[in-house]
């Protein structure tokens, strides 16, 4: 028979060994090559950014100051089809937003470092993060009535 100091005891450990083992493999899993990099042009130090990451052959895509249509365009429907790496070089603000709705597709930042001008950051996603109800690409995504 278990006593509750056992039974709170066990609980416990058990909730630390999977809080542990969740931070840990989420941040131990590879972070690949960025397959994608987004620039804000407005931004000072945009232009450098950007002559670095051709010249490594990463595409890059521009916009400036609102990132909307880069979402809807290019960067949902790439976090759509499945796992990707996303570099970036934006504001802060346009960091977070692109952040907040990548989360439906299991993806977060990994790698962050700001400075006056900007924030250059990596976002990762993961099929083991993805949202529950977050929409998946199919054969018949046609809505039918």
């Amino acid at each position: 028979m278990i006593d509750r100091r056992r039974f709170m005891q066990s609980s416990a450990a058990l909730g630390a060994f999977v809080a542990t083992w969740s931070a840990s493999g989420s941040r131990t899993s590879a972070v690949g090559r960025p397959e994608i990099v987004v620039v804000d042009r407005q931004l000072a130090g945009s232009a450098a950014f950007l002559a670095e990451r051709r010249s490594r052959g990463l595409a890059t895509l521009e916009f400036t100051g609102d990132v909307a249509g880069l979402w809807m365009r290019e960067l949902e429907p790439r976090l759509r089809l499945g796992p990707v790496v996303i570099e970036g070089h934006t504001s802060a603000a346009t960091e977070f937003c692109l952040e907040f709705l990548a989360r439906d597709y299991g993806a977060r930042t990994v790698r962050r470092a700001e400075s006056a001008a900007a924030v250059t950051w990596v976002l990762s996603s993961s099929p083991a993060r993805r949202a529950a109800l977050a929409p998946i690409a199919s054969r018949g995504s046609e809505y039918h009535a």
